[in-house]
């Protein structure tokens, strides 16, 4: 088994199908693209699976929905940090970036974040 070839990231997936879209493949370079495809995910909550088709078959499409809003949004609020991009005047000031994420870990757990074995541990007495 090959981690990075067996599992992936589906929203890593949502984000590069956003990102592939004109209004940013056209206005942004390469590294510009992997730059905002980093400050997206880092700010979304990692969805892992092994096979796109089985995942999305057991998804509700109004998750869905909400997934693909949430990378839109995520490149969205990352997009200000690519244009005021401030590594070219490293020698003037050193850049603090303060990250809050998204996601509230409260909220309960969706059906594919579930663990598969709960955990019942029984007293012996």
């Amino acid at each position: 088994m090959q981690l990075n070839v067996d599992v992936h990231n589906y929203m890593e997936t949502l984000v590069g199908q956003v990102l592939i879209q004109r209004q940013y493949s056209e206005k942004y370079n390469h590294d510009q693209l992997a730059d905002l495809a980093c400050l997206a995910l880092s700010q979304m909550r990692p969805v892992y699976i092994r096979h796109d088709v089985d995942f999305l078959s057991a998804l509700p499409e109004e998750r869905l929905v909400i997934l693909k809003q949430q990378a839109l949004a995520a490149i969205q609020a990352a997009e200000p940090m690519i244009i005021e991009d401030r590594r070219t005047m490293r020698d003037k000031d050193i850049p603090v970036i303060l990250s809050q994420a998204r996601f509230d870990h409260d909220n309960p757990l969706e059906w594919y974040e579930e663990p598969i074995l709960k955990n019942n541990k029984k007293h012996k007495e």
